[in-house]
């Protein structure tokens, strides 16, 4: 490869805005995910003793599972959503449709929540809008156009 191609690879002046709408709203998608699993890993005590207290019936080791089980989900999600940010500035097709799934996925869980729960805080209902802007700007014309599904995928 040579050095200009290397260039071409990386985000440059010539990507367009729905490129950067989407890999910035994927990147702080999951810098959201990631923070709220390590916040949720170094004070999960408290976050059991909580559930614990709200739900009696429920045994500290069932919530135990539970709250660690968000937490990996929480993990996996946000590592997936910053590969994917990071390789559709690279012009990575699979990069643009893991950012759909990442962010219809988030999308889908947090409003499922929301009914679940009978109605939504000030986090979720920006969690939402996020997650709506980035399939959005990941399925614009735009940035179909630059990352294209033949000879990089």
């Amino acid at each position: 490869m040579t050095d200009t191609s290397s260039r071409q690879d990386r985000a440059g002046p010539g990507m367009p805005v729905s490129v950067r709408v989407a890999t910035g709203l994927l990147g702080v998608l999951a810098a959201l995910l990631l923070l709220s699993a390590a916040l949720t890993w170094f004070g999960r005590e408290g976050v059991v003793d909580r559930f614990v207290l709200a739900q009696p019936e429920l045994t500290r080791e069932e919530v135990t599972r539970f709250v660690v089980g968000g937490l990996l989900r929480d993990l996996v999600i946000g590592v997936v959503g910053a590969t994917a940010a990071l390789w559709l500035a690279r012009r990575r097709a699979w990069a643009r449709w893991t950012g759909v799934a990442v962010a219809a996925f988030l999308g889908l869980l947090t409003f499922m929540s929301a009914i679940g729960a009978g109605g939504t805080s000030a986090l979720s209902l920006l969690l939402l809008v996020l997650c709506v802007a980035a399939v959005t700007s990941l399925l614009a014309k735009t940035t179909a156009a630059w990352a294209p599904m033949r000879g990089r995928g």
